[in-house]
């Protein structure tokens, strides 16, 4: 049984960057409403992710985010390893960052691991995917694609706070949830001396698990894992 069945089925270090000549700039593409259709068939290890994921294009980082935190509910250890490479903790007030986080949980708050292996939530990471929908239970349609929508007011919020002063190129994506709606936000960064985005703020994770069991009509539930 592959990674994704499994999810569809019930069963570093720090880093300093120099200050460089890096084009410090969002491209016109990045900064709009985006469909990123993910490989197929999706990655199921780390090398395979890195081997798809264009970590130069800050929509692809996060769609493969949304991917590899689903992938928790499959294979802990695998879905934190693609976790790890595409996140970084940011050093305070300063132009470092940290590979994987800090304490080297990408990110992820432990107390949400109960609901990793729990059936009335495992499923919503599904849930921001194209194709999933209340009907099918939730299965997103294959290949896999997540629809970003750009957040221009927190982009150029940040950015006014850190992109001269710090060196830090900055833009923020939201994911919607076809269960209930819930929008939850992907701040990526990439760092002066960086060619690189990484997905910067920690409850991106866990915001994917926030509670929509409202949206289960009877149906869903009937086919959630089916």
């Amino acid at each position: 049984m592959g990674l994704f069945d499994k999810v569809m089925s019930s069963a570093n270090g720090t880093v300093s960057t120099p200050i460089g000549s890096q084009d410090m700039t969002l491209k016109p593409e990045w900064m709009q409403d985006r469909r990123i259709q993910l490989a197929d068939p999706a990655p199921e290890s780390l090398e395979e992710l890195k081997a798809v994921c264009d970590v130069h294009d800050p929509g692809s980082v996060a769609a493969y985010w949304v991917y590899s935190v689903m992938c928790l509910t499959a294979d802990y250890d695998i879905g934190m390893s693609m976790m790890k490479y595409l996140f970084a903790d940011i050093e305070p007030f300063g132009r470092g960052f940290t590979e994987g986080g800090g304490v080297g949980r990408a990110g992820w708050d432990p107390y949400f691991n109960e609901r990793l292996k729990d059936d009335e939530y495992r499923w919503l990471p599904r849930a921001y995917f194209d194709g999933s929908v209340a009907s099918n239970g939730f299965h997103p349609t294959q290949p896999l694609a997540v629809k970003l929508y750009f957040n221009k007011p927190n982009t150029d919020t940040i950015n006014g706070q850190t992109l001269k002063q710090l060196g830090r190129l900055n833009i923020v994506y939201y994911v919607q949830s076809n269960a209930a709606g819930f929008k939850n936000n992907i701040e990526l960064s990439r760092f002066d001396g960086s060619d690189r985005f990484y997905v910067t703020k920690g409850t991106a994770s866990t915001g994917l698990f926030y509670d929509q069991r409202g949206g289960l009509t009877a149906e869903a539930r009937s086919k959630l894992w089916t």
